[in-house]
């Protein structure tokens, strides 16, 4: 592939990123209703579903299949980024796999579960409310308690960045921040257990906090920098055709 072709293909794969950060506002938090989520250990299935799925029922239901497709935006990006320390590096280090891994994994995370609330919306005036609640905290658990795929993501990211004495694309704070991300999500695996305070599925620290942290600490720096050493590639080339005639 030409340079120019393959420059092109990266700058539209690194706007997909913003692209899923926007989508998953809309069809994920405004349509899903989910700032915040619903208490969904403090309810019972007859709450969840009166309370909630059957009363944004057709939102909740196009919110949440859209989330199916904006969702694995997340997934061109994450390899976007693999490739980008790879360029940075040489080569495809550890790092870099753990970036692309836990990333891809991610993706998938980020489409399958909207899936199950998606299919809970559909069906939520024609089941039995307990297996609505069922398969809402199911997905759920899934999405929160298996935040590591996500800490994996953001160690090998982070670590890369601040071991890396080139930084020639991010910065070393960012590198920080990112670890730092990984280890906020710790909190998550309490929420099964706990019906109120900061630690519930919409309390403070398990919604606000981990959700705020990483589209501000991790999320928008690399988009922001990935993008404009994209940019700069560009002009560079740009510079050296005037040069050139």
């Amino acid at each position: 592939m030409e340079k120019d072709s393959k420059r092109l293909i990266e700058i539209a794969v690194a706007w997909c990123g913003p692209l899923f950060v926007l989508g998953y506002i809309v069809f994920w938090a405004i349509l899903g209703h989910n700032v915040p989520p619903p208490n969904m250990m403090a309810m019972t299935p007859e709450q969840l579903v009166t309370g909630y799925y059957a009363k944004f029922q057709q939102d909740i239901a196009i919110g949440m299949i859209g989330c199916c497709v904006v969702g694995m935006l997340y997934l061109p990006w994450s390899l976007l980024l693999a490739t980008r320390l790879r360029d940075e590096d040489g080569s495809l280090g550890i790092t870099g796999l753990m970036e692309a891994a836990g990333g891809t994994l991610t993706a998938w995370v980020l489409a399958f579960c909207p899936a199950i609330w998606g299919a809970c919306a559909v069906l939520a005036n024609s089941i039995d409310p307990a297996i609505i609640k069922s398969m809402h905290v199911f997905a759920w658990v899934i999405y929160d308690c298996t935040f590591m795929i996500t800490s994996v993501q953001l160690a090998g990211l982070g670590l890369h960045t601040v071991l890396n004495r080139k930084r020639n694309i991010f910065p070393a704070w960012a590198g920080w921040c990112a670890i730092a991300v990984g280890i906020i999500f710790l909190p998550l695996v309490l929420i099964p257990f706990v019906h109120e305070g900061p630690f519930t599925l919409a309390g403070t620290w398990n919604f606000y906090v981990v959700f705020g942290t990483w589209l501000f600490a991790f999320f928008c720096p690399y988009s922001y920098y990935m993008l404009k050493d994209l940019s700069r590639d560009n002009s560079t080339r740009e510079t050296a055709f005037v040069h050139s005639h």
